[in-house]
């Protein structure tokens, strides 16, 4: 009888829910307070008022905030929030989208469903043709995306994956027909390749950013705070996936070729909105900072970059996968 009871006792401690943290609603939003919501996922919170920054940290994890900032970190790299953080009463608060949109699909991955698994990768080199891209003297962006594009899917192949291209040579390619072809082919995922540039050379701004769809009710990351919508786009249907998949990217490149991290970001691109997978659009650096154009045209470097985004693609698998 006792050894019953006691069974009955742990089937039931097993089966009872994880705490949620209460919503309280203010500025017309929803929000959790960031103490009691780290008490209930067992973080400790440690609050530096003098510097406005928040630490939580688990056996695992370790997250960063700064109160009045968009600016997060997920074990210590940068990923932007949709809305600041705030403080209330002598209490900060993070926005309920921002646990719904960037924390719970980084702490708790969505899964494939069952024998899904991570194959067929489209790889969109931007630009092409008629359409240069950006360009710094003589160096134009569409050959330099072409080229990583190549040696990335050398790469992915070499690691077992099946590898798609948008195009394969210097052809325009419209952007609806780029999302077409990657909802036409049933890829698994879908990464854009770019980079950047301010339009003059400028070697203050340099470094790598990973831009994912900017989820409902929510501004772009550079586009002003009131700039949000509420249309349902194709590409919301894996938006938990993509932010997983741009956090990947982000880490590893960071990590690898120690880039300046900017952050995984969020925009309405198009080849983001319209397709039907994970998608993740890549600035792998701006061709208006002397320093990383050198890097850009170096086939060396751009293959250490390609070694990076297939290890994020493997550990994006890792995750997902049943």
């Amino acid at each position: 009888m006792l050894l019953a009871t006691a069974l009955v006792w742990i089937a039931c401690a097993r089966a009872a829910p994880a705490p949620v943290a209460p919503r309280v609603q203010f500025q017309g939003r929803d929000w959790h307070e960031l103490g009691a919501w780290a008490e209930a996922h067992r973080f400790t919170l440690q609050w530096n008022r003098s510097t406005k920054t928040l630490q939580l940290t688990n056996r695992t994890t370790r997250l960063g905030f700064a109160v009045d900032s968009q600016q997060a970190t997920v074990d210590g790299v940068k990923v932007w929030l949709s809305v600041p953080v705030t403080v209330q009463a002598g209490k900060a608060y993070l926005s309920a989208l921002d646990i719904e949109t960037v924390l719970q699909p980084l702490l708790q991955p969505v899964r494939s469903p069952p024998g899904h698994k991570v194959r067929t990768i489209m790889l969109d080199p931007g630009h092409g043709g008629k359409d240069p891209g950006n360009q710094e003297g003589q160096e134009l962006e569409k050959r330099y995306t072409l080229l990583l594009a190549q040696q990335l899917r050398v790469k992915l192949q070499a690691a077992g994956f099946q590898v798609l291209l948008t195009r394969n040579r210097d052809v325009f390619v419209g952007l609806p027909e780029r999302a077409a072809l990657a909802n036409n082919s049933k890829a698994d995922l879908f990464l854009s390749l770019h980079f950047n540039s301010l339009g003059r050379s400028d070697g203050a701004v340099h470094g790598l950013e990973v831009f994912c769809l900017t989820p409902n009710h929510a501004a772009s990351t550079h586009a002003p705070r009131t700039a949000t919508s509420s249309q349902r786009l194709p590409g919301h249907g894996t938006g938990a996936q993509s932010v997983l998949l741009a956090y990947q990217v982000q880490k590893a490149a960071v990590r690898r070729l120690g880039l300046v991290d900017r952050g995984v970001k969020r925009a309405r691109f198009a080849v983001l909105r319209d397709v039907q997978m994970p998608a993740v659009l890549i600035e792998a650096g701006f061709m208006s900072s002397p320093a990383e154009l050198k890097q850009i045209t170096d086939a060396a470097f751009r293959a250490r970059l390609a070694d990076a985004i297939v290890e994020a693609v493997k550990s994006y698998k890792r995750q997902v996968e049943r």
